[in-house]
């Protein structure tokens, strides 16, 4: 640049011009003012992620009945809702339950130590990897856990809704829901944590139900590609006890286009 040049010279290290000054101090206002607008209106377009708790801070032991059908629970004695026993869903830490071994338990009392995750009145127990004997065998009346009654709540229903893991959404992720938790919950229920299906009524009254096949046992990793889509199934509604089973063949799931649940 020559001693003649009057055209202007950036230098980092010199003093701001006023013309920068003045665009800089409205820029600032008004691009900050438009981040927190768009913040505001995603957050408001979120749905209330309800009361889950994940109770990281201490382990809690339960008392009751191992079984494995068709995914790990532990059936608890309670006086509460009418039903003898609760369901509560063992998983493990991470997303890798199917690596867990439960047959040397299955079918016996015990007393088990994990981490309470639960919503809504649900529960679930999740191992930590260093917990050793996180299961022991206990010595007490088999008469306190009576078998759930099983029944019949409708067959032959469509219904409409999203495939989700149950542990995300019952307290350890937010948001646990929607295509925005899609990868996630597909690794998760790869991994062997028990789906569930979503459904909401116009109403707005949700109900979620603990997902199988037709016959009643383990999903297969076929219905993978469906996690978090809307999507229409048909089968039946099982209760057993205090839980919910929506039993549907893969075969029958439908996605619902450009419709949101």
């Amino acid at each position: 640049m020559s001693e003649h040049d009057d055209d202007p010279f950036y230098v980092g290290w010199g003093t701001t011009s006023s013309v920068d000054r003045r665009f800089l101090l409205g820029a600032v206002p008004v691009t900050l003012a438009g981040v927190g607008g768009i913040g505001a209106f995603v957050a408001s377009a979120l749905g209330d992620p309800g009361a889950g708790a994940w109770h990281t801070g201490k382990l809690h032991t339960l008392r009751g009945i191992l079984s494995e059908e068709p995914y790990p629970i532990i059936r608890v004695p309670t006086d509460v809702g009418g039903f003898p026993t609760r369901t509560v869903l063992v998983v493990a830490q991470g997303k890798c339950t199917a690596a867990m071994d439960f047959s040397s338990g299955q079918g016996y009392a015990i007393a088990a130590t994990g981490v309470l995750i639960e919503r809504k009145g649900r529960q679930m127990l999740e191992v930590p990897p260093l917990l050793g004997d996180w299961a022991e065998p206990i010595d007490e009346n088999f008469g306190l856990y009576p078998p759930p009654v099983v029944k019949l709540v409708a067959e032959n229903i469509t219904l409409r809704g999203t495939i989700l893991d149950t542990k995300c959404f019952m307290g350890v992720m937010r948001p646990s829901l929607g295509r925005t938790h899609k990868a996630c919950a597909s690794l998760c229920i790869r991994g062997g944590i028990p789906p569930s299906f979503r459904v909401v009524t116009k109403q707005g009254q949700e109900s979620v139900m603990l997902l199988t096949d037709e016959n009643g046992q383990k999903y297969s990793e076929a219905i993978l590609p469906f996690v978090a889509d809307p999507i229409a199934m048909t089968g039946r509604v099982i209760q057993i006890g205090d839980s919910l089973q929506f039993r549907a063949a893969v075969s029958t799931i439908a996605r619902i286009g450009g419709r949101r649940i």
